[in-house]
């Protein structure tokens, strides 16, 4: 595994390995990213990572691996999401128990879906997700640099407004 490969797949792991709870196959994990870091060469990454794919299979939430194209990216731009992601997911995490019913019961999915959210997990995947989608949009649109954060808050600029929209296609 070319160490960029490592360096992407790895934030993902350490990001997420933030919000667990310690266990015997999360101690596992982080060794074994230690020992990458540490690798020589492209080979042994790719055995290590094979390793840490097989443990953090049995874990909840793992991350997996990006299917599809390769992303427009660049490893600063991935990072900054991955950070952003991950304190979003410990915010929402944060929400004591007593107001899941709550939230569950009001906070839908959006559109043709219906529905509820199966339990907590999916709402905050869902959320992330959808903050993911707007922070890869603001990039595009170049209304973030995709880097830029403030405590850790992106520095996004807002889109225009359909009322912005109407008053600039008038000029």
């Amino acid at each position: 595994m070319k160490q960029t490969n490592w360096n992407t797949n790895t934030q993902k792991v350490r990001a997420w390995a933030e919000n667990q709870d310690p266990s015997d196959n999360l101690q596992m994990v982080m060794l074994t990213l230690t020992m990458g870091d540490n690798a020589g060469n492209d080979e042994l990454r790719s055995t290590y990572w094979t390793a840490i794919r097989s443990i953090g299979s049995t874990l909840d939430n793992f991350p997996t691996a990006r299917r599809g194209r390769e992303s427009t990216l660049t490893e600063e731009q991935d990072s900054a999401l991955m950070a952003v992601e991950a304190t979003l997911t410990a915010a929402f995490a944060s929400i004591p128990t007593e107001y899941h019913a709550l939230l569950l019961s009001v906070c839908v999915p959006h559109g043709r879906t219906g529905g509820v959210y199966a339990d907590m997990d999916a709402y905050i995947n869902k959320q992330v997700s959808s903050a993911h989608a707007e922070m890869v949009k603001s990039i595009k649109e170049s209304r973030w640099d995709g880097v830029s954060l403030d405590d850790g808050v992106p520095q996004i600029t807002p889109s225009l407004t359909k009322a912005d929209l109407e008053e600039s296609e008038e000029e």
